[in-house]
């Protein structure tokens, strides 16, 4: 039976892979260890899309539907990313509160921004919408 797909039942890890797995050994006594590696990972990411947003739309007279499509999908998968962070930050035990809150706060400030990218190029009011929920949102 071939697996496709799932290159890591192979023996295969992906060089991320191998950072996360180096940086939970490096400090075993960090319960972040990992979170943090895959926090600067994000970072990094947010970095390269705010470059891409320069260059494929703002830079641009008129962006193309597939530059805006890009952005967009880049965009949620960002997002996505760092709720999937803040959560797993917000469900560990063995962290103090104080460090917890510090580190939300990092996480919702990038969060924050990406946010604020999709309501100046995605973002769409919808009155009708609003009004139907206008009674459960009073």
């Amino acid at each position: 039976m071939k697996l496709s797909g799932m290159s890591t039942l192979q023996g295969r890890l992906t060089s991320h892979d191998i950072r996360a797995v180096a940086a939970r050994l490096a400090h075993p006594e960090d319960p972040l260890a990992e979170w943090h590696f895959e926090f600067g990972e994000w970072r990094k990411a947010c970095a390269e899309f705010q470059q891409m947003e320069r260059d494929n739309i703002v830079a641009q007279q008129k962006p193309s539907a597939l530059a805006l499509r890009q952005h967009r999908y880049v965009l949620f998968l960002l997002l996505t990313h760092g709720e999937e962070l803040a959560l797993q930050l917000m469900q560990t035990p063995v962290v103090k509160e104080s460090e917890k809150k510090r580190l939300l706060e990092q996480t919702d400030a990038f969060l924050g921004t990406l946010t604020d990218s999709w309501h100046t190029w995605h973002g769409q009011v919808l009155p009708s919408h609003r009004e139907a929920l206008s009674g459960f949102l009073a």
